[in-house]
């Protein structure tokens, strides 16, 4: 049987910063079951390729940018799975819209994103189970 934990979870990154963008590629880079499929500092080319990409099951997305990451995630929401905000402001209050959303504060720690990740996908598991 194939675990959740062991198989393949598609990801995109949307940040203004490029040092950020540096730093989650290479996060995701150390975790076997997270796939890349592009970065992007500009939220309008991010968006765009989402007409090809499909569904996605991770965007990690900061918050603070030119157009807000509150807006670009509600324009993908049919096409992503989890969320996990990024941002700057740990004092931020956001209303979540939809499960499955998350924060990561900068300056940004491995083991909180791969915990993140990790959590993530336990609960949409234990969401699964329980339909069944």
């Amino acid at each position: 049987m194939n675990s959740p934990l062991s198989q393949s979870y598609s990801c995109v990154i949307i940040d203004d910063s490029q040092m950020s963008i540096k730093t989650l590629e290479n996060f995701v880079s150390k975790i076997d079951k997270l796939q890349l499929k592009g970065s992007f500092t500009d939220a309008i080319d991010a968006m765009a390729a989402f007409w090809t990409y499909g569904k996605i099951d991770f965007l990690f997305l900061d918050i603070q940018m030119e157009i807000s990451g509150i807006d670009i995630a509600r324009m993908l929401r049919n096409s992503v799975k989890f969320v996990v905000f990024i941002s700057a402001d740990d004092n931020m209050a956001i209303d979540t819209f939809d499960k499955g959303n998350c924060f990561l504060f900068k300056p940004l720690d491995f083991e909180k994103f791969e915990d993140t990740v990790n959590q993530l996908i336990l609960t949409e598991r234990k969401h699964k189970e329980i339909l069944l």
